[in-house]
């Protein structure tokens, strides 16, 4: 499944930048790639990656084999591998510090009914672009999307 963000929709024809969506399957597995990277995987490919789903343990694995064949194929290396998250703070049932303070900011503070009530991919895209330093707008227009999906 293909979880897509208002604010990335200009970079969704070409996937010329890492989905938001995507970067979280890259962080519940483990894996770390750069843009040139992914950029070097065809335009099928990055579909592909988009839309495989990423939430069970054998889901994780034919994400990971794929990804690993990909990159054997166009880098001749397999990816690089990191710690997969297991203290994901977007699966937690309280809010975190990080979407608290940002919220607040904005002076619309996310209520612990609405955290949740999101499923947790949408808990993780919030929460990733509120502790974001290159993106500030994200986290408004994230917010925006998902209380709009909710009413």
């Amino acid at each position: 499944m293909f979880n897509r963000y208002d604010y990335e929709a200009k970079f969704y024809p070409a996937l010329s930048r890492l989905p938001l969506d995507l970067r979280r399957k890259l962080d519940v597995t483990g894996i770390k790639i750069t843009l040139k990277e992914w950029l070097a995987f065809s335009m099928a490919e990055r579909a592909v990656l988009c839309h495989l789903p990423c939430d069970g343990d054998d889901e994780k694995q034919v994400f990971v084999l794929y990804l690993d064949f990909l990159s054997t194929k166009y880098l001749a290396k397999p990816t690089q591998k990191a710690a997969a998250l297991s203290d994901d703070p977007w699966r937690d049932s309280a809010v975190p510090d990080a979407v608290v303070q940002r919220s607040k900011s904005l002076r619309e503070p996310v209520t612990l009914n609405e955290w949740r009530r999101w499923k947790s991919h949408h808990r993780y895209g919030l929460y990733k672009t509120a502790v974001s330093k290159n993106q500030p707008e994200a986290f408004e227009q994230v917010l925006r999307q998902l209380r709009k999906l909710a009413s």
